[in-house]
């Protein structure tokens, strides 16, 4: 039995991670910390422990894996003080990290199969799918990626209004999964080339538009685009052009389809496909990617959880954010 230890239980750990982890035989949940007290009744409930200071928590030393969903802002305070030999597992939610620096110093002294990042709609099933279509060159050459992100998804409330607090803007926070999305897809192995025009508010960027040229690991390089924007109501949308069709990819929607399109521009939904038997809504996606993270950790041996497969990812957030 693995012993867990939960540090924040705010909307996504609450909604997501405590059910999918009650749900576990393999796992229990040694203690809850979380500021919020309007919180210990539900945990206590459950016959868990709960404290209102992490750091209490972690003098029990009654847990092999942490999960970490609190903002961004708490992450090196945090990761600094269960850096010892209790603790030997680490899901910490994103974002995770402004820069590639940063990023290795909060994974150091953790090993690569033990440590994950919480950008789960890697296992979205139409995610997948879509990883299998440019994996096995289904449509030929994969020619270009078109992202847009506009406001039906996101709104600067709570934390995210505070640029301390919150890290960045809206890239940071939420469009980081779409880039994170593109280059698990297609294999990414770097970024070149990269600009982008950024509109901030608040220290906040609200808004951004820019491109680079993706190098995948068959040594193709194709472009990118990406247009975030907190005040456009965009397609929310990853268009995958390739040299015999497109793909139109929806993130966000739980249950969406994939949209294919021929070179007439006849369009096909993708509904009876394999992805299908594939997680389709947030809390499937949840519980498969906590799956994954689990085998990596029981068998020592890494998988797309793993944190050094997300380095790419912060290399562009990294990059997005320079000055």
């Amino acid at each position: 039995m693995i012993k867990l230890g939960i540090i924040g239980l705010g909307n996504v750990g609450l909604a997501l991670h405590f059910p999918v982890l009650l749900a576990r035989q393999d796992i229990s949940i040694s203690w809850v910390s979380d500021v919020n007290l309007k919180y210990k009744k539900l945990v206590q409930n459950n016959k868990i422990k709960f404290f209102d200071n992490y750091k209490d928590a972690l003098k029990t030393n009654s847990a092999e894996i942490i999960l970490i969903t609190t903002p961004y802002n708490s992450r090196s305070e945090i990761i600094e003080n269960i850096n010892n030999k209790v603790v030997k597992g680490i899901y910490c939610e994103k974002p995770f990290a402004l820069t590639l620096k940063e990023h290795e110093n909060y994974v150091k002294n953790f090993d690569e199969h033990s440590f994950t990042i919480g950008y789960h709609r890697r296992s979205l099933g139409t995610v997948q799918t879509v990883k299998k279509i440019i994996d096995g060159n289904l449509f030929g050459k994969l020619l270009s990626v078109n992202i847009q992100f506009g406001s039906l998804h996101y709104n600067f409330d709570n934390f995210r209004s505070d640029k301390h607090i919150a890290g960045g803007g809206m890239l940071f926070e939420a469009g980081s999964h779409w880039i994170d999305t593109v280059l698990y897809a297609t294999s990414s192995t770097d970024i070149i080339n990269f600009k982008v025009k950024k509109n901030f508010a608040n220290d906040l960027d609200i808004s951004s538009s820019g491109e680079f040229i993706i190098k995948n690991d068959k040594f193709n390089d194709f472009k990118c685009k990406f247009v975030f924007s907190s005040f456009e109501n965009l397609n929310n949308k990853i268009e995958f052009t390739f040299s015999n069709a497109k793909i139109e990819l929806f993130l966000f929607e739980d249950g969406s389809d994939l949209i294919l399109s021929d070179n007439k521009l006849q369009k096909f939904t993708v509904s009876d496909f394999n992805f299908r038997n594939f997680p389709n809504d947030s809390l499937s996606i949840g519980t498969i990617y906590w799956e994954k993270f689990i085998n990596s950790y029981k068998n020592k041996k890494i998988n797309y959880t793993s944190q050094k497969n997300y380095k790419l990812t912060t290399k562009f957030i990294e990059m997005f954010y320079a000055k």
